[in-house]
């Protein structure tokens, strides 16, 4: 890995210029493929597969001179997957190996026999790459040809072979023909996220005397596009910097953000509309594939808007899940300025208490070239590991300088972020505390139109945002008189946001409260919400908070109490549930709602206890047990037996 890292420069290994491909056999490579045992006739067929752009066998076979038989009993037959017409390597790294293997000689010949094979299949266009590659001198006949070849590809989405069939045409084109050749090559790598390659091409293009013309005219404005994606601006690419599937998808990425803070249902139906669209093609052979397909830059950004989306609803394992699999295959860090990094950063932090090695390359493909919202959401970050490991004081500094640099921009990205009042009271810094509960009830009030749940307040910011965080403040803040009310509130506060996360987050929040009154009750009962919430949201490290509280000592009643002597466990338990009699505690407001048996399985699964459990106690199948047990559910409106528990506990 160290001697591939030697052959490729800084732009490279950060994703912002074209690989080379094959990439270098590099020693390590050489060691994982071993010896490949080749003789000469399986090296030329090896090699033909290795420079060939289609990946039909017959163009092999014709190509390299020899039938499928002789193939498949042959050396070359042990390193190539054959089926239904096709052919690919068992691995890249064996087509890298015989490439660098293959003297200059050797190579040409191999480019002669495909342009011929191509030709005579009526196949111009990849008759002339052929050609061009085996031609050692400049030949400007072939420039314009390439030309055309690269715009093809560029027109489909593939912009990985438009870039290295326009690099090469501006090899042998001159004067206006090269200039045209190099604005698309630009073209190709900007919109394939390799910024340094774009700029690079693009100003050679636009220094051309004349510029304006053959195709050359808006190397200019991509040009400029580049430097703001090299800059870390957000407004970098717009839908109108586009065409076709990017287009749709960059438009419907941006309107995402914009109705990410009060219209999320809007949000989700904006991105349904794009749902179809093909994505990126990664580069493969020439043509394959849709014909319209988005290239990777426009798939960035609609991949961060569909991830944030998620994380807004409060579904941490589908926004995880949504820029994991972009992470590895488009630049995510070049979108909105950056936004998929703090994204990358806080859902790692949220589900795993720690950055992952793919988020730590993912912040380094910029360098810290991103926007200031970025750079105020990774404060946040180091506030949550502060608020993880119990630095109350230092998680609320952070946040408090986070906001001072993020403004509304930040809160309006719904990161999961600690409440920064509650941190206060947590810290013992009451005063200051109450006095931020006073600056944000200022900032939310008056209250704006319901008709606008979207639109900012007098003083400008995401409202649901900024009500939710009031609500959570009252209740951190509130004495034994207001509790219930600020608990009401803030819970509300809550379901109108509509996420899972948050939901949890409040839980939380009402817990702590309720445990500082001396009501542990209270707080064990919120506690258990906390934890389904952040359990079914995804968010495990919120999640081992919760558990981690409800473990403090006194906090939970034990529900198994040991069998007086001489007892039983079914008599200490079960006998009087049977029967019925002294069931006082928890769940007896449900008398009318449910029958006899449903009350008595609904005492003993409050009580912790498992379906084998119950039905041991009852003296009925298990069977039984889950029956009884479905009923309730429906009855009482809960979906699991947590929420069966906190609805006990809450009375």
């Amino acid at each position: 890995m160290d001697q591939t890292a030697r052959m490729l420069d800084g732009e490279h290994l950060r994703g912002t210029a074209l690989l080379p491909d094959p990439l270098p056999a590099a020693r390590a490579v050489r060691e994982a493929v071993g010896p490949l045992d080749l003789d000469d006739d399986a090296r030329r067929v090896l090699l033909v597969a290795a420079v060939a752009v289609t990946d039909r066998t017959e163009v092999l076979l014709a190509a390299s001179g020899t039938d499928i038989d002789t193939l498949m009993a042959g050396p070359a037959g042990r390193h190539l997957h054959l089926v239904g017409g096709r052919f690919r390597f068992h691995h890249p790294r064996i087509r890298s190996v015989v490439h660098e293997d293959a003297d200059l000689a050797t190579r040409t010949a191999a480019h002669v026999a495909l342009a011929d094979v191509h030709r005579k299949a009526d196949e111009p266009l990849v008759a002339i790459w052929h050609t061009a590659l085996c031609t050692l001198a400049g030949d400007p006949l072939l420039a314009d040809g390439l030309v055309e070849l690269a715009e093809q590809h560029l027109a489909r989405g593939d912009v990985h072979r438009a870039h290295e069939v326009a690099r090469e045409a501006a090899s042998h084109g001159t004067d206006a023909v090269r200039a045209r050749a190099f604005a698309v090559a630009g073209r190709a790598a900007l919109w394939a996220g390799h910024v340094h390659d774009a700029v690079a091409h693009l100003r050679r293009a636009t220094s051309h005397v004349d510029s304006s013309a053959g195709g050359v005219g808006g190397a200019a404005r991509s040009l400029g596009i580049a430097l703001a994606l090299l800059d870390g601006r957000p407004d970098a690419v717009v839908a109108e910097d586009a065409s076709g599937p990017d287009r749709a998808a960059i438009a419907a990425a941006r309107k995402t953000l914009r109705l990410l803070d009060g219209r999320p249902g809007e949000a989700a139906a904006v991105l349904s509309e794009v749902a179809e669209l093909a994505p990126a093609r990664p580069a493969g052979w020439w043509f394959d594939g849709p014909s319209d397909a988005m290239t990777p830059l426009a798939e960035a950004h609609l991949r961060v808007a569909q991830s944030y989306l998620a994380l807004r609803l409060g579904d941490i394992t589908e926004a995880a899940s949504v820029l994991d699999d972009a992470v590895g295959r488009l630049p995510v860090a070049l979108a909105f300025g950056g936004l998929g990094i703090a994204l990358a950063r806080r859902l790692d932090l949220v589900r795993d208490g720690h950055l992952s090695l793919p988020t730590a390359a993912l912040e380094a493909s910029v360098r810290g070239q991103v926007a200031p919202v970025v750079r105020a959401a990774t404060l946040g970050d180091r506030a949550q590991t502060a608020a993880f490991d119990g630095r109350w004081a230092e998680a609320a500094t952070l946040l408090g300088l986070a906001a001072e640099r993020g403004g509304d921009e930040l809160r309006r990205l719904w990161l999961p972020t600690p409440d920064p009042v509650e941190l206060l009271v947590l810290a013992g810094q009451d005063r200051t505390a109450r006095r931020s509960h006073e600056r944000l009830r200022l900032r939310v009030l008056p209250p704006v139109s319901l008709g606008d749940v979207g639109a900012a307040g007098p003083s400008g910011g995401p409202v649901r945002r900024r009500g939710l965080d009031l609500a959570r403040a009252e209740l951190a803040l509130a004495d034994a008189s207001g509790i219930s009310r600020a608990r009401e509130r803030a819970v509300e506060a809550s379901l109108r946001v509509g996420s899972t996360f948050e939901r949890g987050l409040t839980e939380l929040v009402a817990a702590r409260a309720f445990a500082r009154l001396g009501l542990p009750g209270d707080a064990a009962a919120h506690l258990l919400g906390a934890h389904e919430l952040f359990e079914e949201s995804g968010a495990k490290a919120w999640e081992r908070i919760a558990e981690r509280a409800l473990q403090a000592p006194g906090l939970v009643p034990d529900p198994f109490p040991g069998p007086a002597p001489g007892e039983t466990p079914g008599e200490a338990t079960g006998g009087a549930a049977a029967a019925g009699v002294g069931q006082e505690e928890p769940c007896g407001q449900w008398a009318d709602v449910l029958t006899e048996r449903e009350l008595d399985v609904a005492r003993l699964v409050v009580q912790g206890r498992t379906n084998r459990q119950v039905a041991a106690n009852l003296y009925v199948s298990v069977r039984t047990v889950e029956v009884h047990l479905g009923r309730v559910f429906r009855k009482l409106g809960v979906r699991s037996r947590t929420e069966l528990a906190v609805l006990a506990l809450r009375g």
